[in-house]
């Protein structure tokens, strides 16, 4: 829907652990001690005035009802609002199989509750591998980001605001 790049001019809400703990390898052996870990939220903040919510907790399978208030609030009084979603590694990781391809539950819920107060949502997401998106019709945009690195937030943020061209190729 022709959301991004997005305008730095806008009231906009990162919503989502992931915007400021970016999941940013896989799990197992992959593990890497890095040097330095960029988040979506601090690399933003240059570009614009940007408010935060957690809206659920990465290792979360129920709803916290309290954190999605929050993030619904803050969505609703937002110009846009970027939902940071993904897998974290008790669903993802090496050794053993998904049982599906959904996301946790209380991050669907969380974008479906988002979509019903706010038109402009763009979800960003952190996987290694595919997903589902029942909700994909109700938003504008996603940036599918996967594992992107310990610079995974600095370089979302270049995408969202249109400081880089997106154009990797996607694994799958």
């Amino acid at each position: 829907n022709n959301i991004l790049p997005l305008d730095a001019k806008k009231k906009i809400a990162f919503i989502g652990e992931y915007a400021k703990k970016p999941r940013y390898q896989g799990g197992g052996s992959s593990h890497i001690n890095s040097y330095k870990v960029t988040d979506a939220f601090s690399s933003a903040l240059p570009f614009s005035d940007i408010v935060y919510e957690q809206g659920f907790g990465v290792d979360d399978k129920a709803v916290n009802k309290d954190l999605v208030a929050a993030a619904v609030k803050t969505a609703k009084e937002a110009d846009v609002a970027v939902i940071f979603a993904g897998l974290p590694e008790s669903i993802e990781s090496e050794a053993f199989d998904r049982k599906d391809m959904n996301l946790p539950e209380c991050q669907n819920y969380l974008i479906e509750k988002i979509a019903e107060v706010q038109k402009n949502v763009v979800v960003v997401l952190h996987n290694g591998a595919p997903v589902e998106m029942p909700w994909i019709d109700k938003i504008s945009g996603v940036l599918e980001a996967y594992l992107a690195g310990e610079a995974a937030g600095e370089a979302e943020t270049e995408i969202l605001f249109g400081k880089a061209n997106p154009c990797g190729k996607l694994p799958e």
